[in-house]
Order: structure tokens, then sequence, then C-alpha cells
């Protein structure tokens, strides 16, 4: 036997409170009586001077003991090893979308699975497993368990993904699980295309490879490119094979318009450009006709998305490096407005304030805010303090937005005079001055993203410096990313953060397949159900609008096409058994000692109260 938590035995020192407290002799006032003839058996500790009494055996005394060794059992975790013990089997099953090759019959996938479920018909009865998946991230999907029925019922439910996997990171999952689950022994089993060497202990490693002589042409690249109304695709095709000839298929929305075949010799990658696509075109795909081992990468999709332009307002009487500053950005729509004149619409998705005029005093609530050198707003819960001469500025460390200086170098700013401000909440210094005043304070407040300078522009020689069309495109593309409405092209399995409208008001997205995904717009979601090849379609409600685009998720061909990988590798390994001394077979009792403890508390209220 053993205890996990042995610091716990510590509790058995409150044995020696309960034994003074029961040789601790009571305390007696005196009082007058007519006689002692009645007190003659007690007449010893009326006479005693001795604070303690010889130590009696009572029920209640030998109870109270054994409760608190059972307490201290409880806490030390006490562990019963068997003499004739199994062994804790952790296997390891690799997801990635190369274990969909069919060049091991019926597919690399199946081909482990099986070889899984016969390793668990032949374990023993004391024997247990963990199952791990190794995916981008490695997850465990159960154990330890020794029931076979419940082992053999997640090892059915795992299929291969369409991404790539983190094979080594699931194997150090699993050394660091079996530290903890067996300390004098077990196993790793990791079933895969091929074997990864040098990481953790390697003598209680073994592979399982399911890899033969895999043949595969993958769509690696396809782009698009418009000029007078027509669209120019290009898309690469790589072999990773001996040479071969294979046709290419080009269809445009779902219609076939052209066919072209390609030879290609071993471990050649070609461009195939296809012109004469109409302007109207929104999906392009081109594919591979013929069969091969992996099917997954036999087809490259592009969207093109219609052009979406950005409403922003500005409100300035003459701003010219500020407007330069924001035309870089082509789908960005900008607006100027005199100070104190009214517009018809509202409608804008950024609202910039030069100072030139005081901040309304109830601020837009459709777009994000960008103001310079402003005065007091109860709304924002801003205050001005007063002026300030700023000593330079600088960078605060430690700032959740220092990405946004990217690329800018503020020591090289001088500003004649700003506005001392107060730091409101939700907002942040991103850039302040010698004394730690803020310049710029970045901040979200009720879904809006807001950018507030402490001083005039033109007050200051920022605008001259090369770094600041860079400062002014960050702060843009943190309010309004260029991918707002679709996110173009990601890889199965990673997560896509969403870039809601500033008047957005809820975000659905829909997969290939038909699955409908809603999301609040505020805080921006993350999408991570990004499994399935294809298509999605992204939709983001506003009060009286709505926007459409997508976006396609493919597969990362660089990463899972080439199924030479594991060609190296010995198949079938997983018939030859480690090696190494089964781990004793363990029980934890620190649950009966926790039941015993709590039987004998009852065990001893009734005794006291009986008066045995």
């Amino acid at each position: 036997m053993s205890f996990r938590n042995p610091w716990g035995l510590l509790a058995l020192l409150f044995i020696i409170p309960i034994v003074l407290l029961y040789i601790l002799k009571k305390q007696h006032e005196d009082r007058t009586v007519s006689s002692t003839m009645l007190w003659q058996q007690v007449s010893r500790d009326l006479q005693a001077t001795s604070p303690w009494q010889r130590l009696r055996t009572r029920l209640l005394l030998i109870l109270q003991i054994f409760a608190v060794i059972l307490f201290a059992l409880s806490l030390a975790r006490p562990t019963f090893f068997g003499g004739e013990g199994g062994t804790h089997y952790i296997t390891v099953i690799d997801t990635s979308a190369r274990m969909q090759a069919t060049d091991v019959k019926p597919s690399r996938m199946e081909a482990s699975r099986i070889a899984l479920i016969d390793f668990i018909d032949r374990m023993k009865v004391r024997d247990t497993m963990t199952i791990v998946r190794a995916s981008q991230q490695p997850f465990v999907l159960t154990g330890p368990s020794s029931d076979k029925a419940v082992l053999k019922q997640y090892a059915n439910e795992i299929e291969a993904s369409n991404g790539k996997s983190d094979l080594s990171s699931a194997i150090q999952l699993s050394q660091t699980l079996l530290q903890d689950q067996s300390e004098n022994g077990g196993q790793i089993h990791v079933y895969s295309d091929h074997i990864l060497l040098g990481i953790g202990n390697q003598e209680n490693l073994q592979f399982y490879v399911a890899s033969g002589n895999g043949q595969n042409v993958a769509i690696t690249h396809i782009a698009y490119d418009i000029r007078d109304n027509y669209v120019t695709a290009l898309s690469r095709v790589a072999n990773y094979g001996e040479e071969r000839i294979v046709t290419l298929e080009l269809k445009v929305d779902g219609m076939l318009q052209n066919v072209k075949e390609v030879s290609l010799s071993a471990e050649e990658e070609v461009p195939v450009y296809w012109s004469d696509i109409p302007g109207s075109a929104q999906e392009i795909e081109v594919s591979i006709s013929e069969e091969d081992d992996l099917k997954l990468d036999n087809t490259g999709i592009v969207t093109i998305n219609e052009d979406y332009l950005i409403k922003a307002l500005m409100v300035t009487e003459r701003n010219i490096f500020l407007e330069r500053a924001i035309s870089l950005r082509d789908d960005i729509e900008l607006v100027k407005s005199n100070p104190g004149e009214s517009l018809e619409s509202t409608d804008f998705h950024l609202y910039i304030y030069d100072g030139s005029t005081a901040l309304p005093d109830k601020l837009p609530e459709d777009g994000h805010i960008i103001v310079f050198s402003p005065s007091s707003h109860e709304g924002l819960g801003l205050l001005v303090e007063g002026e300030l001469p700023p000593s330079g500025a600088k960078q605060k460390t430690q700032s959740q937005y220092s990405n946004l200086l990217q690329y800018v170098e503020p020591e090289d700013y001088q500003i004649a005079k700003a506005k001392k401000l107060n730091v409101p909440q939700g907002f942040s210094t991103l850039l302040q001055n010698g004394e730690g005043n803020p310049l710029l304070m970045i901040g979200e407040q009720d879904g809006r993203k807001m950018a507030v300078f402490s001083f005039f522009l033109h007050e200051s020689n920022i605008p001259l410096k090369t770094d600041f069309p860079i400062l002014i495109q960050n702060l843009l593309n943190w309010m309004l990313p260029q991918d707002m409405i679709f996110a173009g092209q990601i890889f199965a399995g990673e997560s896509l953060p969403i870039s809601p409208l500033p008047d957005a008001t809820s975000i659905t997205i829909t997969s290939p397949e038909g699955r409908k995904y809603e999301f609040d717009s505020y805080p921006a979601p993350v999408f991570y159900d990004t499994h399935e090849i294809g298509v999605y379609e992204i939709f983001q409600q506003a009060e009286d609008q709505s926007y459409a685009g997508r976006f396609v998720v493919s597969v990362p061909t660089d990463q899972v096409s080439d199924l030479r990988i594991g060609r190296d590798s010995t198949p079938g390994q997983a018939e030859e058994f480690i090696r190494t001394a089964a781990s004793p077979f363990r029980r934890d009792i620190w649950m009966i000692a926790g039941w015993a403890l709590l039987l004998l508390l009852l065990i001893e209220w009734w005794v006291y109260h009986r008066g045995l």
C-alpha cells in the first residue's frame, strides 16, 4: 500500500488533544453540604490537587481516535497494489487527413481502428486503457478504463479529420498521463501512418504504422484575378507519386466550363491557368478527374465576393493628411462634413472627429469612433483635467493593443500641446508622455471600438512622419478589417475570428452541409467548427439590412497530401509488444476510509446520547 498524499497523515496529530481532554481532570466548585456520606465514591477526586487524572478506557475515546485515523487516511489517499496487476495502456490515434488514404485497405484509419479493437480484445482482466485522439489539439476521449465495451465504442467513433494533426503533442500528453496513472510501468501505443523519433521515453512507446505505397495528386493552390470584366484563375497541381497524366476540370458556379490534360513527372508541381471566365462568376472550382489514394485534396475552390464599401464620416474643417491616410483603403467610402452640419444619413460604420467640434452628447451607436482632442463627455466617462506640454511620446509597456503600433516609432513624435485626460472604464493607454499621461487611448464600449487622441494632429509633427499612414491603417484594420464580410480561405480545423460590422446585431454561418451556427455580434465571436471542406456562407444581420459573404475551408495540402511520409516505417508493429514490467493492479481505498469515517461518526453520536 502507498499514499498519494502522505502529508495527510499529519492529521493523526489530532489524537493528542483528544487524549489530553480525557486525562485533564474536571474542575469542581466548592459547595456547602450537610453530609459527605453519599460522596465517598468520589472523595478521591475531591481531595486530589493534581489537574490530571489517570487515563481510563472509554468507548467514546476509542471511537474518536478511530475517527481521526480514518480522517487522516482519507486525506492521505491510500492506494493498494495487488500482487497480480495489469498494465495501463495509453493509445494515441492519429486523425490527420492523411489517414483517409486508401493505399492500405479499406483505409489507413480503418486499418488502425481494426488493430486497436483487436488490441482491446486481447487486454487482460486488470488491464486499463486511455484513448487519446491526436488532432490539431490532443484530446483524451476516455479512460483509464477496463470496460472493453466502452473502449470499443470510443474506438468505433473516431474518424479521420480533414486537417492536420499534432501527433508529437499527443504523445507528450500521453507520457504525462502515464506518469500520473502508472507509477511503476505502462505502455503507449500509437496508431498512425508514420513513426516519430526522439520524443520523450522511447522505451515504453510502440507504433502501429498503417502506410502503403501511396500515389496522390493534389490541387495545392487556386487564386484569381479580374481584368476587363473577365476572370483569370491560377491553379497549381502537384504529383506526390510516380509519373502520370491527369485530367483537370474547371467548373464555374457549378457548371463545367473547361477541361485540360496535364502531364506530371514524379514530385513535380506545375501551374495551370484558366482564362475567359465571366466576370459575373462567384465560385471557381478546379478538380482532378482521376482517382488516387487520397480524394480529399483533388478539388480546389475559390469564391469571388462582391466588393463591399465601408462608409466613413469625417467631421472636419480640413485635414488633408488624415484624408489621404484613410484613402489608402480602397474599400472605404469617405464622406466629409463640416462641424455643425447636419446629414440626411447617419448610417456609417466609422465616425471621425478631428477636434474641430465637440463630440455630440449622444454618440452614434452604429459605428466605431476616432476622435482627436476631445472635450469632456459624460457618456464616455471622459474628463478633461487641463492642458499639458508633452515631453515626448512612447508606447506604454504591456498594452493589450500593442499590435496597433506595429512598424510605428512614436519616439520621434513631437506634440506642441495636449489635453490631460482621465482613462475611462473600458479604455487602456497605448501612447503616453514621459509623465504617464495618455496621448492615445484605445477601448471598447457597447460593441463600439474607439480611439481617443488627446491632441490635434496639426499641433504635432505626426502627419509628416512616414509611419503616420501605418498608424492610421493599423487603427482602421482593427476597427474595420478588410475581411469583415468574408475571411478568404482557411484550413480545416483552424479557428476563425469573426469581425462584426458595427451595426450588426447577429451573425449566422452556414456550413457546406447546411449546418447553421448563430452568434451574437458582441463580443466578437470566434468560429471553431471548421471541419467540413467547402464554401461557408456568413450573414451579418443589422436592424434594417443584412450583409452576406462567403469563405472557403480547404485542405492543408502541404502537410497531408504527401502520402510517402510513412513509407520507410515498418507496418504491423503492434504485434510486437514492449517488454516492460506490468504495473501492479492498483485500487484506491481512500473513499472506503471516507465512508467508514461517516459511519463511525454516526456510531459515536449514538453512543454519546446513550451515555455508554
